[in-house]
């Protein structure tokens, strides 16, 4: 059932917006226009996502569908570790169900096709608490080597996995077997290996004035208005099909949790050990409860989507909880609901995209010509200065999809600001010429961009796209800073 779901989750979350896409999301545009750079980290995280992406466009020699691919990798690596987690703690079948159940998460759906660093760090929030059982349990140097090695890998994916590791060592400190575990060499060794694999980022944060920790206090500054509680609910929506799909296999009902079914067939396992739910209960609610705590002491908020990792073992701690009540028709009807989820949500998604209602008005990014527009805008820079296209400069998003598809991969030039774009120099712009794009429609051009755009004839360029009978032709503004 699990390798179903595997297969499932590749082929549909893969294929849906490679059929309905004609330009990548936003934040995955962003990582491979870093991934080129092949940089530590950047002004907002770790760049582990961006170097997936370029190895995914060196090997494909693709822009586009294999962005796709290689973010349900990462999911269904997710649900590989989840099933192993549960495997151990709580029986094959019952770890199968908890594993199903994610499907009814829409943090595994839905936001999929936008790979970012909260795709990138899911594996590593289930990796870290199944190395980490079988490290206290068997006891093994190797086994606290790989919860180091997980450990450091999750940072790099996000900073934020810093909210699991606290409180993985919290449950070490408070449990007896994983106290006695720390009069043997094996937990030294794993933090050794940790610290010495997150050494380069450590020393790249410091000499960047930690630069990704100042971004996403900034961000939480940005939805404060919107309060906790905007929070809770957003986060609640999302956990809406978990609590659905529960509800269809009769394991929600009156004296839910640790309550039997009137008539109770075999079990399909062992009861489950306290100790087990126990560490189920903390590895999934304990880093939630300290990033609430983190904003609540300093009166921030929190985005829904920060809390994608935090529910990969809610499935299994769902089960735990209804353990008494699991049964084989229970497994059979989380299974067929995930089929249904894994087929109908992907084409629903698909639909939407390709004919749906636009957002506030505004059309989807995913619609916009991509190709066409860095085409265009490629060609134009070729035929005034004959030189290949090296820099381009803007907004993320229009910079970006102009870039992101251009032969000689040229760079990215974030709001013209060299903090957010330390690879650009004065050298290289003075050597290498700089292309300038903004959207033509809102015509907002970032503050440090203007007085060159000001020194420079503007052009636009006018695109056909399927909304342009009700919004008109897409406009893109720029100006090209020949090379000296």
């Amino acid at each position: 059932m699990v390798g179903l779901l595997v297969a499932g989750q590749l082929v549909a979350w893969t294929l849906a917006p490679a059929l309905s896409h004609s330009a990548p999301p936003l934040d995955v545009v962003e990582s491979y226009m870093w991934g080129r750079e092949w940089v530590l980290a950047t002004y907002k995280h770790p760049a582990m996502p961006s170097w997936a992406l370029e190895v995914s466009r060196v090997v494909t020699g693709v822009i586009g569908w294999p962005a796709y691919l290689v973010s349900q990798l990462f999911v269904v690596a997710t649900y590989i570790f989840v099933f192993l987690l549960g495997r151990l703690l709580i029986g094959a079948e019952r770890a199968a169900a908890g594993t199903l159940l994610l499907t009814g998460v829409a943090f595994f759906a839905w936001p999929t096709p936008e790979f970012n660093h909260n795709i990138a760090e899911m594996p590593f929030w289930a990796a870290v608490p199944w190395a980490l059982w079988l490290a206290v349990e068997r006891r093994s140097a190797v086994w606290w080597l790989l919860v180091g090695a997980f450990a450091a890998a999750g940072l790099y994916a996000k900073l934020s996995t810093a909210l699991l590791l606290l409180t993985a060592a919290g449950w070490i400190l408070w449990d007896g077997r994983a106290r006695q575990c720390l009069a043997t060499p094996g937990p030294w060794l794993g933090l050794g290996a940790f610290l010495l694999l997150v050494a380069p980022l450590a020393h790249w944060l410091m000499i960047q004035d930690i630069g990704p920790l100042q971004y996403a206090a900034a961000r939480s500054i940005q939805v404060k208005e919107r309060g906790l509680q905007a929070f809770f609910v957003s986060l609640s929506a999302n956990l809406v099909g978990i609590l659905a799909m529960l509800w269809v296999a009769g394991l929600l009902g009156r004296g839910w949790p640790w309550s039997a079914r009137a008539e109770q067939p075999a079990p399909l396992a062992p009861p489950i050990d306290g100790r087990v739910g126990h560490y189920l209960m903390v590895v999934t609610l304990g880093p939630l409860v300290l990033a609430i705590a983190g904003a609540f002491v300093g009166s921030t908020s929190l985005k829904s989507a920060w809390g994608s990792s935090m529910f990969n073992l809610a499935g299994l701690l769902a089960i735990a909880l209804a353990a008494r009540r699991f049964d084989a028709r229970a497994l059979r009807r989380i299974g067929i609901c995930a089929a249904v989820a894994i087929i109908l949500v992907p084409i629903g998604y698909a639909a939407v995209v390709a004919y749906g209602p636009t957002r506030a008005g505004v059309p989807l990014r995913v619609g916009w010509p991509q190709a066409a527009i860095s085409d265009r805008l490629v060609g134009a820079w070729t035929r005034e200065t004959g030189r290949p296209l090296r820099i381009v400069a803007g907004e993320p998003w229009i910079a970006g999809l102009v870039g992101v598809s251009a032969p000689n991969l040229p760079s990215i030039f974030t709001h013209g600001d060299p903090r957010l774009a330390p690879w650009i120099t004065p050298e290289r712009i003075a050597r290498e010429g700089m292309l300038i794009v903004w959207n033509g429609r809102t015509k907002h051009i970032p503050k440090h961009l203007l007085a060159l755009v000001e020194a420079h004839h503007a052009k636009v360029e006018r695109f056909h796209w399927r909304w342009s009978k009700k919004l008109g032709e897409l406009e893109i503004g720029y100006v090209i800073v020949p090379p000296k």
